[in-house]
């Protein structure tokens, strides 16, 4: 091979070697190909020391970006991994490329107009009927379905490289492809970690291509073009795409949605508010067709909303890419798509499909059968992230069952030669390695033509078969680079022009119930997840002294407290049961450390990045990156061998001071919308019910040595320093019960977090103009009632070994706040169907 003059014998391309066929960085010959020479040269001047350091900054990057692609398996969590080095394309090889594509893409719109209008493909039998008679995809809803422009919005492509540089389509997605989002996120985070390499070497940028994206999807609105409401619908947290569609939404300032934030009225598209509902123009779609209506496609679906194809046909929403743009993706278009571009275009395809049969055909069934083990078989009207069959790989009792199954019901089938796929250098290891690679191309197709993203979707792996069952598998990703021969331009901004006419907001009512109830949740967690952490350091720090635990009177009301948050079986609080329990100092560790057992602190944290996942695109990247990094130390460290109180109290350290960041940042940095006040009245509801129940479990019953209990209540409720800055070492049961319960000034006493509730609940929206308050509205004034009226000398008064007054104020206090916590959800979050209890577990209503 030809190295670049700056190599040497250490050069990370030294032991490069191609594995055969085409390979993206060198020749047959070894000669490196041109468009790589000024990146292998930086990278040879880098050293491998330092490419490997980038490669850990990019994975710290992809960690902390909140785009990862997640897919849960059982409780493990698949980020999405990025390859440091990346794919390179020339400009003239990307010129052919994009060409292609754009023809490619306006066939498939030609062909998708056709089939939903004249039919003249089948009338002339240039595409076989079955395309859409025997489709169990095709609605005979689609083509009532009016389109204003164009069918398909935004289009890709799935790519593959023969081994003479041929590009092979290997497939089309039309209906709602993914992948766009982690495209853009690879070259986020690779121009961050090799900001001059990209400068320097002529990289077309991909803004302006996301620019085209967000232009066009304005244009398609009916009305309000200068500024519509887009709404991105998106399956859910529980579908792999939905770190994505929350990416793709807040880069391009679109607003993230799901089927239950939408309501049809009037044949109107509107999104349900606590303010009322406000009319959506524009509906990007990524949800499947079939999903999209329950009311005239599927019933059970849940997903989309009922009246969206009534809406559709009045004009009032545009919906892109437009339903039933599935059929474009037929897989057993593929075959007949060159002649269907002869036939309505007159031109044959610059890019080519692999080779691909329809066993629909007795021509094409026979050659399947007769060549079973050179092809490989994939359903004929379904893109499936289902590997295809290998009959080459089958016993013959499966093959023979094969074969009944095709011959039984031979139009789902289709068999395709399986793609060839070029190679490029992969940074695995520590060193350069040579594996395949496939590309998804995206495309957007506007009133001016196609625009392709340079670059695209890179996923490799030293199998190449991996690469053949989905765009998401694969081992790592890349940034894929277009090299253009002149400098290019440095637009890499979305902010709109300067004279773009806006509309001055201030905080409005504009926040869907789902999004304030996590919102409302991810205080409620993140509150009681600091609040555990605090009792349980308390609890440890005070077992880790010299003192015999016999000699200390806080530990049996920390175990007590303990017990009365969940974080210990109840049999530790009871005197004549403990002794039979394992021994403290063994379980305590275990809990802090414990990733099973559903009301234990880790998770309570888990808990948290849920509710923070589901509102992702409403968190600024500094938030979410401390929960993800809350979360990241959880599952990265292996505890088996930590578990002892000097690990677990050096984690609970760390563990609080993210939670506090966490806090701070939602306490200074969030702008005061709906939003941060259902965020705020988690907080708040959690913190007064906690602080009760830890006062419950320590203070009711006195002891007579009060100073060592008095002092571990104030540490685990934050207070010590407050009180000894005003009390000294002077440890009293009243000025401890006035701080926690009765002083206002103090940010952890349950009347702060009363008058803070109150002042939140009336910031709140209603409906209209009402005769009397809320039920919600009605509770926390009582709430505040019962804490004004409550004296602190009273409250320390003690009665027969009890404080009678003390214990009726914290049952009336934990009890309230349940019931408060249900008219909140009973007055603005009433569209779920589940009722989430101060444990975190989840109960069917």
């Amino acid at each position: 091979m030809q190295l670049p003059p700056a190599a040497s014998s250490m050069s990370p391309f030294a032991a490069y070697r191609a594995t055969g066929g085409y390979d993206e960085f060198c020749t047959t010959d070894g000669q490196m190909r041109p468009a790589w020479k000024k990146i292998a040269e930086t990278l040879d001047r880098l050293g491998v020391d330092e490419i490997e350091q980038c490669a850990r900054e990019a994975s710290r990057l992809v960690r902390e970006s909140g785009a990862n692609f997640h897919e849960m398996r059982g409780e493990q969590l698949r980020p999405w991994n990025l390859a440091i080095v990346p794919l390179v394309i020339d400009a003239e090889s990307w010129a052919k490329l994009e060409s292609g594509l754009q023809q490619r893409l306006q066939v498939l719109e030609a062909v998708l107009a056709d089939l939903f209008g004249e039919k003249r493909l089948l009338k002339e039998r240039v595409l076989p009927a079955e395309i859409l008679s025997a489709n169990p995809y095709f609605e005979r809803v689609y083509p009532t379905l009016p389109v204003d422009g164009n069918h398909l919005s935004l289009t890709a492509t799935d790519l593959a490289r023969d081994s003479d540089g041929t590009w092979w389509v290997t497939g089309d997605r039309t209906r709602a492809p993914s992948g766009l989002g982690y495209a853009l996120e690879n070259r986020v985070i690779t121009s961050r970690v090799f900001p001059k390499m990209i400068r320097r070497n002529n990289v077309v940028r991909v803004a302006s291509f996301f620019s085209s994206v967000q232009e066009h999807f304005h244009s398609l609105a009916p009305r309000h073009r200068e500024n519509p409401r887009v709404a991105i619908l998106t399956p859910g947290k529980a579908s792999y795409r939905y770190i994505e569609d929350a990416y793709l939404a807040r880069y391009l300032g679109f607003t993230l949605v799901q089927g239950r934030d939408l309501a049809v009225r009037g044949n109107h598209l509107n999104l349900k508010t606590l303010g009322g509902l406000l009319p959506i123009e524009v509906l990007w779609r990524h949800i499947s067709d079939q999903k999209c209506d329950p009311l005239e496609l599927d019933p059970a679906s849940a997903q989309g909303t009922t009246g969206l194809c009534n809406a559709v046909r009045n004009g009032t929403v545009a919906v892109a890419n437009c339903i039933g743009a599935t059929i474009a993706q037929t897989p057993a278009l593929m075959p007949f798509l060159n002649n269907a571009a002869k036939f309505l275009t007159g031109e044959e395809l610059r890019l080519p499909s692999v080779p691909t049969y329809w066993c629909g055909g007795q021509k094409e069934r026979d050659y399947v059968l007769q060549h079973l083990d050179d092809l490989m078989i994939r359903p004929a009207f379904m893109v499936s992230g289902d590997p295809p069959i290998i009959p080459s790989e089958l016993s013959s009792n499966e093959k023979d069952e094969l074969i009944a199954k095709i011959k039984a019901r031979p139009f789902h089938y289709i068999a395709q030669h399986r793609p060839h796929h070029s190679t490029t250098p992969v940074w695995d290891e520590g060193r350069l390695k040579s594996w395949y690679v496939t590309l998804r191309s995206f495309q957007v197709l506007t009133q001016d033509g196609a625009n392709v993203l340079p670059g695209g979707l890179v996923r490799v792996s030293p199998d190449s078969y991996k690469l053949d069952q989905s765009p998401t598998a694969g081992r790592l990703g890349q940034d894929c680079w277009v090299i253009g021969n002149e400098p290019v331009d440095h637009d890499n901004s979305l902010i709109p022009a300067a004279d773009a006419p806006i509309k001055l907001i201030r905080a409005g009512d504009d926040l869907p119930s789902r999004v304030a109830e996590n919102l409302f949740w991810l205080g409620r967690y993140s509150e009681r997840s600091e609040s555990v952490a605090r009792l349980l350091r308390t609890t440890m720090i005070c077992m880790a002294g010299e003192s015999d635990l016999a000699e200390l009177p806080q530990i049996p009301k920390l175990i007590t407290a303990l017990a009365a948050v969940g974080q210990l079986e109840p049999d530790y609080a009871i005197e004549t049961l403990h002794e039979s329990m394992p021994d403290l100092e063994e379980a305590l560790p275990r809990i802090v450390f414990d990733m099973e057992s559903p009301g234990a602190l880790q998770s309570g944290l888990m808990a948290m990045l849920q509710k923070a996942t589901e509102v992702r695109d409403r968190l600024s990247l500094d938030a979410y990156r401390i929960i993800s990094r809350l979360c990241d130390n959880l599952t990265a460290a292996d505890f088996s061998s930590e578990r002892n109180f000097a690990s677990a109290i050096e984690h609970l350290d760390r563990l609080i001071t993210d939670l506090l960041a966490f806090s701070g940042l939602s306490t200074e940095s969030v702008t005061r919308t709906h939003g941060w006040r259902f965020l705020r009245l988690g907080r708040r509801i959690e913190r007064a019910y906690q602080t009760a129940e830890v006062l419950s479990a320590t203070l009711v019953t006195p002891d007579t040595r009060q100073s060592p209990i008095l002092e571990a209540v104030l540490d685990a409720t934050d207070s010590l320093m407050t009180y000894r800055s005003r009390y000294l070492l002077k440890l009293r049961s009243m000025p401890v019960l006035d701080l926690l319960i009765t002083d206002e000034t103090n940010p952890r006493s349950i009347i702060y977090q009363a008058v803070r509730i109150a002042r939140l609940l009336k910031e709140l929206p209603t409906a209209g103009p009402e005769l009397a308050i809320g039920q919600d509205e009605r509770l926390a004034a009582e709430l505040l009632h019962r804490a004004r009226m409550s004296r602190p000398e009273e409250l320390a008064k003690e009665e027969d070994g009890h404080r009678v007054f003390l214990q009726s104020f914290l049952a009336n206090v934990m009890d309230d706040l349940p019931r408060l916590s249900d008219a909140i959800a009973a007055r603005y979050l009433i569209h779920t169907g589940l009722t989430q209890q101060l444990t975190g577990r989840v109960s069917k209503t």
